[in-house]
């Protein structure tokens, strides 16, 4: 059982609870919150107890539903991890002999059975979700990363770009699921009236503020899938012996490690450049200015800066394990929205 759970990943589907923890709490709940600052600031000498707050005020999807959404996405990604590991597993007894699972202390028809099982019910669940909140379209998303995620470890992954875009665009759906549940909500709540009453009597409608959240959520996810491509870039410039022994066709593989290594450090001064025009543009507290640069952009160029040296496995497992560290920090700043003036 415990070689099992290995093979889900814990520590991924633990990033993909917080992240969607965070896009409820820090993007959406932070933003409301930031309204609230501003009013607060305009009038003087109040604190948000003093306030008369509509019923409701915050994050609008019931609870137990976006739990159950956080179950629905961790669930298909567990299914996606096991089936990933049952077909690779002749290249990781090369890549990585030790460390191989299926087919060893976990049997190969477990491990189907585990993955039809945890995506089976990450579809059943997600689409129970989708029908309790009154949209029921996104039933959708949870049905095709199942078949992506299938579709990826049968034939994309070896693949030249497919695969890794692929994964990108799975990854990016992680933050973008929460806005799409989230904001219609949030949408129907404020058009029926949220209606703020200060200490002296006086009543402060609250503005729309979807434009904005939409930009936050499109935000997070490009940066994930920015980043994921790099990492998938990553993995497999650590992977090409296993890859290449069984007819993959990586960009490493395809194009040479020369190549495969100017186009991640192309993506990771894309995501440099992003982020340094929203630093300056758009968030020119103090706070955001230091976050990013420290905690963001600082892993970002430690991670290039091991891509462009790498040439072992190690090396570059090494490069990527700095990448994830900063996609954990970027997902936390959602964490700081709520101080941004």
């Amino acid at each position: 059982m415990k070689d099992l759970i290995r093979l889900t990943r814990p520590l991924n589907l633990l990033i993909i609870t917080g992240t969607m923890l965070l896009m409820r709490y820090g993007v959406i709940g932070g933003n409301l919150q930031r309204g609230l600052n501003q009013l607060m600031a305009e009038v003087g000498g109040i604190t948000r107890a003093q306030l008369e707050l509509p019923v409701g005020y915050g994050p609008q999807m019931p609870l137990l539903d976006f739990l159950l959404l956080i179950l629905s996405t961790v669930l298909v990604a567990a299914g996606g991890n096991v089936i990933n590991d049952y077909f690779d597993t002749r290249i990781d007894r090369i890549n990585r002999p030790g460390e191989v699972i299926v087919g060893r202390t976990v049997k190969r028809r477990v491990a189907m059975t585990g993955h039809a099982v945890l995506s089976g019910l990450g579809v059943l669940v997600g689409t129970y979700v989708a029908w309790h909140s009154g949209l029921l379209k996104w039933a959708a998303i949870p049905a095709f990363a199942v078949g992506a995620l299938w579709t990826y470890s049968t034939s994309l992954k070896r693949r030249l770009i497919a695969g890794n875009v692929l994964v990108a665009v799975l990854t990016a759906l992680v933050p973008l699921t929460v806005g799409l549940y989230e904001l219609p909500m949030l949408h129907q709540a404020i058009e029926e009236g949220w209606i703020v009453g200060l200490p002296n009597g006086d009543r402060y409608a609250m503005e729309p503020y979807f434009r904005e959240l939409w930009y936050w959520f499109l935000g997070f996810s490009l940066f994930a899938f920015l980043s994921t491509l790099v990492r998938e870039l990553q993995k497999d410039m650590a992977d090409v012996k296993g890859d290449e022994a069984e007819g993959c066709r990586t960009i490493p593989i395809v194009w040479g490690m020369k190549w495969a290594k100017a186009i991640a450090l192309f993506h990771i001064g894309l995501i440099l450049v992003l982020l340094l025009f929203i630093r300056s543009q758009m968030l020119r507290d103090t706070l955001s200015y230091w976050y990013i640069g420290v905690a963001i952009i600082g892993p970002l160029l430690l991670s290039a800066g091991f891509t462009y040296q790498a040439a072992t496995r190690s090396e570059f497992n090494r490069a990527g394990a700095v990448m994830k560290v900063a996609m954990v920090m970027a997902v936390g700043y959602a964490l700081v929205i709520r101080s941004i003036p």
